[in-house]
């Protein structure tokens, strides 16, 4: 076979259903194998910490931050002329939600990776 040929068939495998639906799944798989050779602790430390310390510290922080901007935006809407001042206050108020809901979904981060791998919330908190 030539060059193009290997090629156009590869990208058609590539390219088909199965080959996407199967990259899909292969996270799951990956998943399941880990905690199904591994204690609770094993699979707590290897999956399910670096996702809850990134939602706890990042998140937490992005949400924080959304929420002190998203309140100097409406305060500084105040003074603006009143062509602009809807609009800023609307952004402000558009950041301080979002922020509220990012600091929610921190808070609730333990209890949320509890349930989808049916460990209690209080042994991901203490051991991560």
């Amino acid at each position: 076979m030539s060059m193009e040929i290997k090629a156009l068939s590869l990208m058609k495998v590539v390219q088909s259903r199965i080959f996407k639906l199967v990259m899909m799944i292969l996270p799951f798989l990956v998943f399941t194998t880990v905690s199904a050779q591994g204690s609770v602790l094993t699979t707590i430390s290897s999956v399910i910490c670096p996702i809850y310390i990134a939602v706890n510290t990042g998140v937490f922080i992005l949400g924080l931050t959304l929420m002190i901007l998203g309140a100097a935006l409406y305060a500084a809407a105040h003074i603006m002329p009143g062509q602009s001042k809807g609009s800023i206050q609307g952004y402000g108020m558009g950041m301080i939600i979002g922020g509220v809901i990012g600091v929610i979904i921190a808070e609730l981060a333990p209890y949320i990776l509890g349930l989808l791998t049916s460990t209690s919330s209080s042994t991901i908190t203490g051991y991560c």
